[in-house]
């Protein structure tokens, strides 16, 4: 038995490449979920784009067209458009998002007032499709590419592209003012948290193959790039913190203020690196602390690229 059915109300559009598209408004032909037999609802382009099985439904304003499908118990909500080859299955909550496949969303992952431009071919993985899945959340976001986003991530004002992955009960938490950026191969997992400040240059970066695992924490202006690794209780306060090429912080390691470490630089146990007002710490080829060792005093600064 159908559970809906195109009713003689269309709209025309313009896809983003320049075709004319024609929708169909929906209108229910049965009680089920939160539905009534003859409620209207959101707007497809055929039947392929709402599946007739289970309590799947789009609301008066969504759009769904192209290869997009909507299945399962997924709501669609909001001013939600979605089209591309897109999946949004299982118990997936979408609001108010736009949202360009391929990829899939699905388990009970919601997503609220968050653009979405996936893409292949910006990985060495030809064929990974940007995924959402589990119990994930994201808000006022930007997702591009190849991202992974899985398990009880929390995302609020980040912009995640290439192949970036976020899982477990991490948390990446932007702002107003600055967003969170994670790129390249990048991942932030387990409990560790990732967190913008309020000046304007206070935007968390992480880029190359940076991790951040466990209950690490990364504040305000902090640069990771390369091969760099924040584990344990790890913890970096931005005035700005830059780490290059093969830097570890773990242990309690802790790093505040203007600070730049790189080439194979390790902190560890409950070892600290401070600075304050305008100083600066820079540590180099292969220095590591351990212990309660602890740096306050400025060093030489020296500028060049990662």
């Amino acid at each position: 038995m159908k559970k809906y059915q195109l009713s003689d109300q269309s709209r025309t559009l313009i896809s983003p490449q320049g075709e004319s598209i024609t929708l169909f408004q929906i209108r229910a032909l049965a009680h089920f979920g939160s539905v009534c037999a003859g409620q209207l609802g959101g707007w497809v382009e055929g039947p392929d784009n709402l599946s007739q099985q289970g309590s799947a439904w789009l609301e008066e304003q969504v759009e769904v067209f192209g290869g997009a499908q909507v299945s399962g118990d997924a709501q669609i909500l909001g001013l939600s458009r979605l089209t591309g080859k897109l999946n949004v299955t299982a118990s997936a909550r979408v609001k108010d998002c736009q949202i360009d496949g391929p990829a899939l969303i699905s388990g009970e992952a919601q997503l609220y007032d968050t653009r979405i431009i996936a893409c292949l071919g910006f990985t060495a993985d030809p064929d990974q499709i940007l995924t959402v899945s589990g119990n994930a959340h994201i808000r006022r976001s930007l997702l591009a590419h190849q991202v992974c986003v899985c398990g009880h991530a929390y995302i609020d004002f980040g912009f995640l592209e290439h192949r970036a992955c976020v899982s477990g009960y991490a948390i990446i938490q932007g702002n107003d003012n600055c967003n969170v950026w994670l790129c390249d191969n990048t991942s932030v997992s387990d409990h560790a948290r990732i967190v913008a400040g309020q000046d304007p240059d206070a935007i968390p970066v992480l880029r190359g193959r940076a991790r951040v695992a466990d209950y690490a924490v990364v504040e305000g202006n902090c640069v990771l790039s390369g091969c760099v690794a924040l584990l344990d209780y790890a913890n970096l306060h931005g005035g700005p913190v830059v780490l290059c090429d093969h830097v570890t912080v773990r242990g309690h390691g802790r790093i505040a203020g203007n600070v730049r470490l790189e080439n194979a630089t390790e902190l560890r146990d409950n070892a600290c690196i401070e600075t304050w007002d305008n100083e600066t710490v820079l540590l180099r080829d292969s220095k590591i602390l351990t212990g309660d060792q602890r740096i306050t005093r400025a060093s030489p600064f020296l500028p060049f690229e990662c």
